[in-house]
C-alpha cells in the first residue's frame, strides 16, 4: 500500500461529502438571488454588490469546507506538485458553481473564490506541516546500535 494511498481514500470520502453539501437538494431556492448565468455571467463578476452582500460567515464557511480538501490534495499530490492541488480545488469548485446553475442551489462568484481561498490555506497548512515534519526527522539523531 503507498503512503499516500489513504490520503486518497479519505479525499475520495470528503469529496463526496463536499459535494453532497454544496450539490444537495436544499428546501428552498432564493429566486431572484443570483444571475440566470450564475459564476458563468461576467457581469456578476464586476458587479460591487457581488462582494458586497452576503455573510461573512457564510464567506468564512466556504473558507472552512474547503481547507481540510486542500490539505488532503496537497497529500495525495505531494509537496513539490503544491500547485496541482490548487488547480485541482479551482477545478471542483469552479465545476461545482457550474453545475449548481440548474438545479435550487445559488451559483456565487463569492463562493467560488471563498472555496479556492480554502483550497489555498489547507494547502499552505499542509506545507507547513509537511515542512515540520521533514524538518524534525532531519534533526532526529541516528539511532544507537
Amino acid at each position: 500500500m503507498s503512503r499516500r494511498t489513504p490520503a486518497i481514500i479519505v479525499g475520495l470520502a470528503y469529496t463526496a461529502l463536499v459535494l453532497l453539501v454544496t450539490l444537495g437538494p436544499v428546501p428552498q431556492r432564493l429566486v431572484g438571488s443570483q444571475s440566470a448565468r450564475g459564476v458563468l455571467a461576467w457581469r456578476e463578476w464586476f458587479d460591487p454588490a457581488t462582494w458586497t452582500t452576503g455573510s461573512v460567515l457564510e464567506f468564512a464557511a466556504n473558507v472552512l469546507l474547503f481547507a481540510p480538501w486542500g490539505a488532503l490534495a496537497l497529500l495525495v499530490v505531494g509537496a513539490r506538485r503544491w500547485w496541482l492541488a490548487i488547480l485541482a480545488g479551482l477545478a471542483l469548485t469552479t465545476l461545482i458553481e457550474i453545475a449548481q446553475i440548474p438545479t435550487a442551489r445559488i451559483s456565487d462568484p463569492r463562493d467560488l473564490v471563498a472555496n479556492l481561498a480554502g483550497t489555498m490555506l489547507g494547502v499552505l497548512l499542509a506545507l507547513v506541516v509537511e515542512g515540520i515534519r521533514a524538518r524534525t526527522r532531519a534533526f532526529d539523531p541516528a539511532p544507537v546500535a
